[in-house]
């Protein structure tokens, strides 16, 4: 099975209904954690998935609405008396992501984030391709705060995953025809969202990365009169997508 599942479309705001920032995709046996905010290490247990389990990890950028949640994974991947971690974990990122990991290693100690019967492997990539577990992805690089999104291509079907981003002609481009497209709506206004959707023309745009209400079915209809043919859906925690 291969799927997309919001596992947090939330932001610093503390909520009841909406973790932090995070996307867990299932391709194949692999399973990929984009962006690791507060709350996600629960929500993954809710999407029937085990911490350990979890053998990739993409940061988008640093803010601790993206990465916070490193450190319970972290934690319960070495510590754990019923689910510990026996497979190595890696985790992708920006320039910095090294001295991000360093950093709490030093902060915590090395033994409170590993066994000697696994590694914690880190790697910085910047724009261009990168691969996990032999499959291709992209990052590009989207305003602000150094964020990088990614995208693929899956069964003849293109996704994008955006993080945190402005409105610019970046991120048009960057979504430019996909077939479905997680994006943050947070940082951008409605009216952009539906400007992203028209100039795009993204089959399925999922707002996520949410401060405030959205109300999907005025913005489609919006999108819809100047000349849209896909999507837009209000993303919730636990929404999942079959990657056909």
């Amino acid at each position: 099975m291969s799927a997309l599942t919001l596992l947090g479309t939330g932001t610093c705001q503390i909520e009841h209904e909406r973790r932090a920032s995070s996307v867990l995709l299932e391709l194949d046996n692999t399973l990929i954690l984009f962006d690791c905010g507060h709350g996600v290490v629960q929500r993954l247990l809710e999407a029937g998935v085990q911490h350990c389990q979890v053998q990739h990890i993409v940061l988008s950028h640093f803010h601790p609405d993206h990465v916070s949640d490193l450190v319970p994974l972290l934690h319960a991947g070495a510590w754990s008396r019923t689910h510990p971690r026996t497979c190595d974990l890696h985790i992708y990122g920006p320039p910095g992501v090294k001295q991000l990991v360093e950093g709490l290693m030093q902060l915590f100690g090395p033994s409170s984030f590993g066994q000697p019967s696994y590694s914690v492997l880190v790697h910085e990539i910047a724009a261009g391709p990168f691969a996990i577990g032999g499959h291709s992805f992209e990052s590009v690089s989207l305003l602000p705060a150094g964020n990088h999104g990614i995208c693929f291509t899956w069964a003849t079907r293109r996704y994008a995953l955006t993080g945190d981003s402005s409105f610019h002609a970046e991120e048009i481009a960057f979504l430019k025809d996909v077939d479905l497209a997680v994006v943050d709506s947070g940082h951008i206004e409605d009216t952009e969202i539906v400007e992203l959707a028209v100039a795009s023309q993204a089959k399925v745009i999922v707002c996520s990365h949410l401060y405030r209400q959205i109300n999907a079915t005025q913005l489609q209809a919006q999108a819809v009169q100047r000349g849209y043919k896909g999507t837009i859906i209000v993303g919730r925690d636990l929404m999942s997508f079959m990657l056909a």
